[in-house]
């Protein structure tokens, strides 16, 4: 059998064929070794925290928004009557009558309470006129019912408006109550404009 090599004999370096020698590289690992197994726990470590990582709650994000909606058919006569002369046109709930009419209206609920809502007036004959509203905040049946009142003039220019607050309702952030409504004594000559709400949108993370 031939073999390849060198072996040092009396003191000189011989080739001989057939023996060959191989390095291992210095930072190869052995089958079964620490290094694997290091790699092994890291791998674990890595999807453990990944896994603690998904499962930790978003925080919720909110976003401001504003509800408006036009006086017409945001409001109705607390009576119904066709001798009322109110009438919900286009530009607002228009009492073209002679004498105050009671007018409630309703504002859309949302997914949270409100924060802030607001009514807007205008005289429509020139003539300053009082007005009276009141905020209703929750529902009877709910036994949560809060009711807050303003009072206030039309003025003689373009328009006029009454707000309410949490502070209103006993309340901090919000109305604490997803439903609002205001009833007014609208006197003749006078027009509900428009109405709006500013609440908070929880949108996610």
């Amino acid at each position: 059998m031939t073999r390849r090599g060198f072996h040092r004999h009396s003191g000189h370096v011989r080739f001989h064929p057939g023996i060959t020698h191989r390095r291992k590289p210095a930072n190869a690992a052995i089958p079964g070794s620490s290094a694997k197994m290091s790699v092994t726990k890291l791998a674990a470590i890595i999807v453990l925290a990944n896994a603690a990582f998904a499962a930790m709650p978003a925080a919720a994000v909110e976003k401001s928004r504003e509800l408006w909606d036009q006086g017409g058919p945001a409001c109705q006569l607390s009576v119904p009557t066709t001798s009322s002369q109110v009438r919900p046109r286009a530009t607002g709930m228009r009492n073209e009558g002679t004498s105050n009419q009671f007018i409630i209206c309703q504002y859309a609920s949302t997914s949270s309470a409100f924060k802030a809502a607001y009514i807007y007036f205008q005289t429509i004959d020139g003539a300053n006129h009082a007005v009276q509203c009141t905020g209703m905040r929750g529902t009877a049946a709910g036994g949560d019912a809060y009711y807050a009142t303003k009072s206030g003039d039309t003025g003689t220019g373009s328009y006029t408006q009454f707000s309410w607050s949490p502070a209103d309702f006993d309340e901090t952030t919000d109305f604490g109550n997803a439903m609002f409504s205001v009833t007014c004594i609208l006197p003749a000559g006078t027009s509900i404009i428009a109405t709006q709400a500013i609440y908070a949108e929880d949108v996610g993370a």
